[in-house]
């Protein structure tokens, strides 16, 4: 009955770890480039999901809510609803779900659900979960947050990204901080978000993490939390005409809220621009980055979404 069913693989990772980075990558590379894909974001633009190139009943955006507290029903209506609609279709069943989570999630409340779920759990199984986490922002956010130790601890292969802004002490004292959290499972370098899929999957298999995760210890899905102390906003950016003035803009949101704002991201459609600009912007960083878009980003929202600590 197990290899009848559904391998699941977990693709999380604190705000700003590049974890979108290289799953966009990985979804062109087989296995995963025959997978569906779900998308869950915070914010309610879906840029992340855009930038995955996911179109179709191959994809679903789970957007303005947190997949391991409030969106947990919605996951599990996804996944319901990827098998009803490929059946009613006669189409084939997906060979694998990837899921990608928000920057805040913790993976073990995930599977919780999963496992809680018998329709489910009879066509699914978790078949791995891979944390990433940025080497020079590493220190700081696992000692300020609980959701980037619980991603830790959650994670069957953990990778240690941005590699290649960090010398080799900062990196080393990075591993070891991980290494306190992470339980033994294997952690693997990206640097330019080039790590290889296949890389990835072969060190699951040789680790024997292809076996059926459980939830760990303790973890229930059933207490609703509030989006982990945090809230979005969206602010919309129709009248921004250039990079100049939108630098301007990004300046006074990141002293406005100061070190509350931990995440700021979106698309941005300049109008003396060809093509829209993605913003990416994490706490700890000095400046948001700022690159041109490689498409028309059709049907996101020229604006920017930010992620707020509430409790900070």
């Amino acid at each position: 009955m197990r290899n009848e069913r559904i391998p699941i693989y977990v693709m999380t990772g604190f705000l700003g770890s590049g974890k979108s980075v290289l799953l966009a990558r990985w979804m062109k590379k087989m296995p995963f480039s025959d997978a569906a894909l779900i998308v869950n974001e915070m914010g309610e633009a879906g840029l992340d999901h855009a930038m995955l190139g996911a179109a179709g009943d191959t994809s679903t955006l789970l957007a303005g809510a947190c997949v391991c507290c409030s969106a947990l029903p919605a996951l599990n209506e996804a996944l319901e609803t990827l098998l009803r609609t490929r059946l009613h279709r006669g189409s084939a069943r997906p060979g694998m779900v990837v899921i990608e989570t928000n920057g805040l999630a913790d993976p073990s409340r995930l599977i919780a659900s999963l496992n809680l779920n018998a329709l489910v759990k009879e066509r699914y199984y978790v078949a791995g979960t891979f944390t990433a986490i940025a080497a020079h922002l590493a220190a700081s956010t696992l000692a300020r947050f609980d959701e980037a130790r619980a991603q830790l601890r959650g994670a069957d292969v953990v990778i240690l990204t941005h590699t290649d802004i960090v010398d080799r002490p900062e990196m080393d004292a990075a591993r070891s901080l991980i290494e306190n959290y992470c339980a033994g499972s294997p952690i693997l370098h990206s640097a330019n978000g080039t790590l290889r899929l296949h890389t990835v999957l072969a060190l699951l298999s040789r680790a024997g993490k292809h076996v059926e995760r459980s939830p760990a210890p303790g973890v229930s899905c059933s207490r609703p939390t509030r989006a982990h102390g945090a809230m979005t906003r969206f602010i919309a950016m129709n009248d921004v005409s250039d990079r100049s003035m939108l630098c301007t803009r990004l300046h006074e949101l990141t002293s406005q809220y100061g070190e509350s704002l931990l995440r700021l991201k979106g698309c941005v459609r300049l109008i003396n621009g060809r093509l829209p600009v993605i913003v990416q912007f994490v706490q700890g960083e000095r400046y948001a980055q700022i690159t041109d878009a490689k498409s028309s980003m059709t049907g996101v929202k020229s604006g920017l979404t930010l992620i707020v600590r509430s409790n900070l």
